[in-house]
Formats: C-alpha cells, sequence, structure tokens
C-alpha cells in the first residue's frame, strides 16, 4: 500500500529546492564549471518520510548538492523542478527498502508535472522504488546519470585507508555491521591483502558472506574474510575499527580499546559509534572519522564526462578513401583496421587489429605499409 505523502511539507520543500539549485548554479557560475544536483535515498528510513536537503560541496570539477528522498514522488518532482537549472543531475540507481511506493499522478499534478504519455519508451518498466527508472523520462534538458551511492562509499573508505596506511597488505580490518557497504569494503580490503573479521547480527548471512568473499577473492591472495560472532574479539588488534551498521551505535568503548596503536576508526553509517567511545577515542587522540565521499564523487563526475566526451568523439570506425579503415576508444575492428588515438583526427598509431578485439603481434608488409602511410599523414597535417 502507498503511504501518503505530507503535501503541506512537499510544499515548502520544492522551495527548497528551487533555491538550492539556483544557488549550485550560482557558485558554479563564479568558477565556470558543472553544477550538480544529487537525488538518492537511505536505509535510515524517518518516520515522517520527509524528504531534505545536503549540504553544497566545492568539488574539483564545480559545486555539488542534492536531496535525499523517500518515494518516487519525491524523486521525480526534484528533478522536474532543478531540470534546466544544473548542469548534470545524478539520480540514485540502488532500490531501496524504504522506497515501497510508486508514482502518483494525482500528487504530482498538484506541482505541474504530468506522467509522460504512453510512448515505446515511457511504457519500460518501471521497477516500483526505483529512483533513476521514474526520474529518467522527466529529465529533458539537465544532463541525466545513474549513480550508486553505496559504491562511491565503498571507494571514499578504501582510499582513506589506503592513504593512511600507504599499503594495506598483511593489515587487519574489522568491519561492524556487514551490510551491503561493509561486504564489498570487505571484498575490496581482502583482494588488497588484507584480513577482515566482520560481524552482523545474523550469523547465517554473516558466515556466508565471509565464505563469499574468500570463494570469489582471486586464488593468490592469501588473506581472508572471517565472520566473527564476537565484536569485541573482532576489533582486537585491529589497524581499523570501520561502522557499517543503518545508524546504530554498535561500537562501544570497549571495543575500541581493541584498536592496534596507530589504528584509526571510520563512521561509515553515521552514528555507528556511541557517544562515550568517540569521547574518550578524540580524549585519547585516537584518530576518528566520519566517511566523506567528496573524492570518490569528483572521481565519478571526471569518469562521468570523460566518458561522454569519449563516447561522442573518440569512439568509432572510419574508412577512408584510400581504403584504410581507423578504430578508437576501444571500437572493435576487423583484421588489419588500424588502431589510433581519435579514428576522427588521428595523431598517434598504436598498432593493427587481429579481429578478435586484440592486436597484430607480427605485422604484414601490408599492415606496415598501412601504418607508414598514416604516419606520414599525421606528419603532413600537423606538420608547423
Amino acid at each position: 500500500m502507498r503511504q501518503e505523502e505530507d503535501l503541506d511539507y512537499l510544499k515548502q520543500w520544492a522551495d527548497q529546492v528551487k533555491n538550492h539549485a539556483l544557488e549550485l548554479r550560482r557558485l558554479a557560475g563564479q568558477t565556470g564549471r558543472l553544477a550538480i544536483f544529487t537525488v538518492s535515498s537511505t536505509v535510515k528510513i524517518p518516520d515522517k518520510r520527509w524528504p531534505y536537503l545536503t549540504p553544497i560541496r566545492a568539488i574539483m570539477h564545480g559545486h555539488i548538492g542534492g536531496a535525499v528522498v523517500f518515494s518516487q514522488n519525491q524523486a521525480i518532482l526534484a528533478c522536474s523542478l532543478v531540470d534546466g537549472l544544473v548542469d548534470v543531475i545524478l539520480v540514485d540507481a540502488e532500490k531501496k527498502i524504504g522506497i515501497q511506493y510508486g508514482r502518483a499522478p494525482e500528487v504530482l499534478a498538484l506541482f505541474g508535472i504530468e506522467m509522460p504519455k504512453a510512448t515505446k519508451i515511457t511504457q519500460n518498466y518501471v521497477e516500483m522504488g526505483n529512483l533513476s527508472a521514474a526520474c529518467a523520462r522527466h529529465i529533458k534538458q539537465s544532463k541525466f546519470q545513474e549513480f550508486k551511492p553505496n559504491d562511491i562509499t565503498v571507494e571514499a573508505v578504501w582510499l582513506q585507508l589506503s592513504s593512511y596506511f600507504k599499503v594495506l597488505s598483511g593489515r587487519k580490518f574489522a568491519i561492524i555491521g556487514a551490510g551491503n557497504i561493509g561486504f564489498k569494503l570487505a571484498l575490496k580490503l581482502v583482494e588488497s591483502g588484507s584480513s577482515v573479521d566482520i560481524t552482523r547480527r545474523d550469523v547465517a548471512r554473516g558466515m556466508l558472506m565471509a565464505d563469499v568473499i574468500n570463494l570469489v577473492k582471486p586464488k593468490s591472495t592469501l588473506a581472508i574474510s572471517h565472520f566473527n560472532q564476537d565484536p569485541f574479539q573482532a576489533c582486537l588488534f585491529a589497524d581499523a575499527i570501520i561502522g557499517c551498521s543503518n545508524g546504530s551505535p554498535v561500537v562501544s568503548w570497549e571495543m575500541v580499546q581493541g584498536l592496534k596503536e596507530g589504528g584509526i576508526l571510520i563512521d561509515v553509517g553515521k552514528g555507528c559509534f556511541e557517544a562515550h567511545a568517540v569521547q574518550k577515542a578524540i580524549e585519547g587522540g585516537i584518530p576518528i572519522y566520519r566517511c566523506d565521499i567528496t573524492s570518490s564523487i569528483d572521481g565519478l563526475v571526471a569518469a562521468m564526462e570523460r566518458n561522454r566526451a569519449y563516447l561522442s568523439n573518440e569512439m568509432g570506425r572510419v574508412r577512408l578513401p584510400e581504403g584504410i579503415c581507423l578504430i578508437s576508444g576501444g571500437h572493435m575492428g576487423l583484421i588489419g583496421d588500424l588502431i589510433v588515438d581519435n579514428y576522427c583526427n588521428p595523431t598517434r598509431v598504436f598498432g593493427v587489429s587481429d579481429g578478435s578485439g586484440d592486436m597484430k603481434r607480427h605485422l604484414s608488409a601490408e599492415d606496415q605499409a598501412h601504418i607508414e602511410w598514416l604516419k606520414n599523414r599525421i606528419n603532413a597535417v600537423h606538420a608547423p
């Protein structure tokens, strides 16, 4: 059953969303960079399911801010309000349990938003609870891109640990509250040569997670994951204690005291450490951090923009009047196609396609003649 929206709150929130987008636009305009608006959800579901805004952050590629929502209606409303005001709208592709009711045309109509007409595209299946599938049809002017917040979080924590310890191999980490994020992080750390103790209340599921990690990790990786029913024991001599619960205070001061000297504490779920543990850690000079995804968001935006340019301008195949074919950007080629940096405007020749997705290791006389011809053409075009 669909839960009713709080329309009075949504009306006030809609104004806040638009002002948020306008501020992003203003800040981005000052730097000549991107204004980016995110629409995401969380498993930490408030009773009233009121959406809220996230702070605006300056990143290398512009300014980013957004909204955390709890229904497809709220996501569609946010995207419709900011469409055209910002350069990019990133929408959560992950389905959270809390997004449990679908689109309500009567609610959206109050804000002047019509459901898309029945076309071949809009008749595609929209999973209840999936934000990106619901929003894509309402974004007409800004660039639309799905993103996976959980994966960004995992990458941010891994980068923080890697930067702090320099080398992760041989370390021990305790992940307290191994859900989706904790599991993915544990796998990434084990693949990096770290042993990982994971804990969670569901013993059977926790044991299965550890077994899966040990099953899929490379055979040459000696590090393993271990499910530990005792969180105190899991934290003993750990280089880092990482709280990944759903905002529940599951890491106590007693657990923190098991931390190895020089270790750190990271709160991924925001609220995973008991207040007493935070106080004692700070008083004792133990580094304790909340997970910050700014660096990973920057990486996502860079990859997203580069990929757009790549697909639009650098990936393709062309046949020249001379009968020679050029490919670039990972485009599959036929036997004898020349692999270059940019098929539209080549400046470098990388090799010759073998017709199976790789380069020829032994070139024929014809291959060498084609390469020589193209290099001469490149030199002629780019000669001073």
